[in-house]
C-alpha cells in the first residue's frame, strides 16, 4: 500500500454534531495485473477528484494513483451533522495506450478504530460504520451500503471493460444517518476510493 498523505480537518462543536477528520483520497492499488503482447501496450490509471457536484476533471488535474494519494476535501471544517450528507465526485481513467481494464471500486477505512472510546469524554471515537454510501454513474445507483457492511459489501463492480483513454465520473454521497447519536459527536474517520484495477 503507497504511503498515506493525511489532512487534519476541524472537529464540531456543537452537540449532535461529528466530524470527518481526514480528507478522503483515491488510490489504485500495488497489485495491479497486465498484460502484455507489445510495444505500446503499457498498463496506466489515473484518478482525481472535486467536492463541486458540476466538476469534470481537467488534464491538469489526474493523478498517479499508485503514488501519493491524491486528496479532496470534504469541507472547509470538516463538519457532518446527523441526517446530512457530503458528495464528491472522483474520477478514474484508464490511461493506457492500448490495454483495457477491469476497474473495481473498494470503498476502506484505512484506520478503523472499532469500538475504541475517547478516555476523557468516554465517546467513540470511530465514525466510520455509521456512515451510509451511494455511488451513482451518470445518475444510475450503483451501490447503496454501509460502513459497518463488510468490504465486499462496500465494492462496485463494473461488467464492461474501461476502455483505453476512457473516464468514468462517480458521484458518491456520504450521509450521517438521523438516528446517530452524541456517543459519536467527537467521532471521525478516513474514507478511502480505491480503485482496483486489472489489464486486459
Amino acid at each position: 500500500m503507497v504511503g498515506r498523505r493525511r489532512a487534519a480537518l476541524a472537529c464540531g462543536s456543537l452537540l449532535g454534531v461529528v466530524a470527518l477528520t481526514t480528507a478522503a483520497y483515491f488510490t489504485d492499488f500495488a497489485d495491479i495485473t497486465t498484460h502484455i503482447d507489445g510495444s505500446g501496450n503499457s498498463f496506466d490509471i489515473v484518478v482525481a477528484g472535486s467536492i463541486d457536484p458540476k466538476w469534470a476533471p481537467a488534464p491538469t488535474e489526474w493523478a498517479q494513483a499508485t503514488e501519493e494519494p491524491f486528496l479532496v476535501d470534504l469541507g472547509t471544517d470538516g463538519s457532518l451533522a446527523p441526517g446530512t450528507s457530503r458528495t464528491v465526485r472522483v474520477a478514474v481513467k484508464n490511461a493506457s495506450p492500448k490495454l483495457g481494464a477491469d476497474i473495481q471500486l473498494v470503498l476502506r477505512d484505512p484506520d478503523p478504530q472499532g469500538t475504541a472510546t475517547d478516555p476523557v469524554t468516554g465517546g467513540f471515537v470511530e465514525l466510520f460504520d455509521q456512515l451510509e454510501f451511494e455511488v451513482f454513474e451518470n445518475d444510475e445507483l450503483l451501490l447503496h451500503s454501509d460502513g459497518a457492511q463488510d468490504e465486499a459489501g462496500r465494492t462496485v463492480v463494473w461488467s464492461r471493460a474501461l476502455p483505453s483513454t476512457d473516464v468514468r465520473v462517480l458521484d458518491v454521497k456520504v450521509t450521517l444517518p438521523r438516528d446517530v447519536d452524541d456517543r459519536w459527536q467527537r467521532a471521525g474517520t478516513q474514507l478511502q476510493f480505491g480503485f482496483e484495477a486489472v489489464g486486459k
